[in-house]
């Protein structure tokens, strides 16, 4: 019974060391996911810029 318990406890620490390992990659994956997004909303951004511009220099000609 001793043997199986302390079995038991090494099985419950691996998993607390997974959970907290998933835990710092989810919070990571978050992090990168809102920076992702900012650089898309700018690109977007400029990108629609440019087809003004493009535009105007097409419609100057």
């Amino acid at each position: 019974m001793l043997a199986q318990n302390t079995k038991m406890n090494t099985q419950y620490t691996q998993m607390s060391k997974q959970y907290a390992f998933l835990l710092a990659e989810s919070t990571e994956m978050g992090k990168q996911s809102s920076i992702l997004s900012k650089q898309y909303a700018f690109l977007l951004t400029k990108s629609t810029e440019m087809g003004k511009q493009s535009s105007i220099l097409k419609s100057g000609i």
